[in-house]
């Protein structure tokens, strides 16, 4: 392990020779870093006791992240997705609920999966980490959906094939509307006042609604004009034409022979997607988990049509989507047995989120009195060849150039939603239990004092920490201080 000191000389300094001793640190330097207490931490992750944080750093530093950023929705485990927030949410319901992975639905060994509506392909990272020898085959229409499916796929090391396309009764090409915001209410047959009403009704029933889950109004005026911004920043669209192929082509066209689950969430087009299944290729797939929106009787519809190929079926709805007319529906042939989901394997960890905890821990019993970095950053390397310029380090948020005034009015609002130890500049909203009705809240809160549009709804989902809050509103502040109320 190599230790540079803040300097870059190579004398090593005490708090980087206690990072260096971490299995996960190839590399560690130290840096000097105005208005960071403790200095910028900055660290090369081990290729082989860090692989996933490693491969992350390398993918990033050649430049394939594009629009995407790497999220860490648990200690676990490091994605790339558009936004903070649906991440954490992808990842809850699938990893930690097991959404897709009830009523007895379960993988063999080596399964062949077939990911339908893949978003960023958390569902194909569940199934390609649980099953040794998974081969998935994921089904994503929207570019930059489908560019994560790819990055995540090979970040993972899993056998993911990616398919940019619609699925339908025929070839050809559709309308498709893209929420960047809230991408997983995309699809062929959005309609904006029916999505604006299934994404309110979540909201309403979310993990912290109280009282609000009867459908009462959430607070009072400020509060459902919030809720509004929010809904409509949430569903802002981007129309798009894809191409569309049928399920039986996708099957037929990569020589599977079975189908060992085939999920599909489609966003309306449940239906579509079934017809593009012929009797050939139906007697092909063993179980089928698929999200349903009863509209016009489709729940039914949708029962009906699997019961009539042989399969086993039942359904149920998440409480929270109570006031939403989504139902998972679950199919099995009897032939396919019942079994408990297979646990997901983390092999890759630490993630950088679990890594700086540990280092901060090592550093604490080490070096009692010596202060932690303020930040902490992972790269490939430390720095550039001899005579080299020096590589671009991303600035860390700070609540730089704001007026206190301003941020006064968030600082009162998020110590009454977080409590007074949660008023740090790099305090994150989601990482304080914050959710979609929280967001809410804090934006009613301050708008109530500062007026509409004083925080753009998207900025909580983006950069959630209170330095980059605090920064959108105003100017006129030192870097670094943060105003208390």
């Amino acid at each position: 392990m190599n230790v540079h000191s803040a300097a870059g000389t190579g004398r090593s300094t005490p708090a980087a020779e206690v990072l260096a001793r971490h299995p996960a640190v190839a590399e560690v330097v130290i840096v000097d870093e105005p208005g960071t207490p403790g200095g910028h931490a900055r660290i090369v992750p081990d290729r082989e006791t860090a692989r996933t944080l490693s491969r992350s750093v390398v993918l990033e530093a050649a430049d394939r992240l594009g629009g995407l950023a790497w999220h860490e929705p648990a200690d676990t485990i490091r994605v790339a997705g558009l936004n903070r927030g649906e991440t954490d949410f992808l990842y809850r319901e699938i990893f930690v609920e097991g959404a897709y992975f009830r009523h007895g639905i379960t993988l063999p060994r080596a399964p062949v999966v077939l990911d339908v509506g893949a978003n960023i392909g958390m569902f194909s990272l569940r199934a390609g980490l649980a099953a040794p020898g998974a081969r998935v085959i994921a089904v994503e229409p929207v570019a930059e959906l489908a560019a994560a499916v790819r990055l995540n796929a090979e970040l993972h090391g899993l056998d993911v094939t990616v398919l940019q396309t619609a699925l339908g009764r025929k070839q050809g090409e559709t309308s498709f509307t893209f929420y960047p915001h809230n991408s997983v209410m995309s699809g062929r047959y959005a309609d904006a006042a029916q999505d604006a009403e299934v994404l309110r009704g979540y909201l309403l029933t979310g993990d912290d609604a109280g009282a609000e889950s009867a459908g009462e109004d959430p607070g009072g005026d400020g509060r459902s004009r919030s809720l509004d911004r929010l809904v409509g920043d949430r569903l802002a669209a981007r129309p798009r034409r894809v191409p569309v192929t049928t399920l039986g082509n996708v099957i037929r066209d990569h020589g599977l022979t079975r189908v060992d689950l085939l999920k599909i969430d489609v966003e309306k087009a449940e239906s579509e997607v079934l017809a593009g299944l012929d009797e050939e290729t139906w007697e092909r797939v063993e179980q089928v988990v698929v999200e349903v929106h009863d509209i016009e009787g489709r729940l039914q519809e949708v029962l009906g049509t699997l019961r009539d190929r042989g399969f086993d079926v039942t359904h149920d709805q998440d409480p929270r989507l109570a006031l939403t007319p989504c139902h998972n529906v679950y199919a099995r042939r009897p032939r396919a047995g019942v079994g408990a989901p297979p646990a997901p394997v983390f092999d890759g960890v630490p993630t950088l989120r679990r890594l700086e905890g540990e280092l901060r821990e090592l550093l604490a019993r080490a070096l009692p009195s010596a202060p932690p970095p303020g930040r902490w950053t992972a790269v490939p390397h430390l720095g550039p060849a001899p005579g080299a310029p020096a590589p671009a380090t991303p600035a860390s948020p700070a609540p730089a150039a704001v007026a206190p005034e301003r941020v006064a009015v968030l600082a009162r609002a998020w110590t009454d939603l977080f409590g007074a130890d949660a008023l740090r500049s790099g305090a994150d909203f989601f990482e304080l239990g914050g959710d979609s009705l929280t967001a809410v809240r804090l934006l009613a809160r301050v708008e109530d004092e500062l007026g509409p549009d004083a925080l753009t709804p998207d900025l909580i989902f983006t950069d959630g920490t209170f330095a980059g809050l605090a920064a959108a509103l105003g100017s006129g502040r030192p870097a670094g201080e943060v105003p208390r109320p």
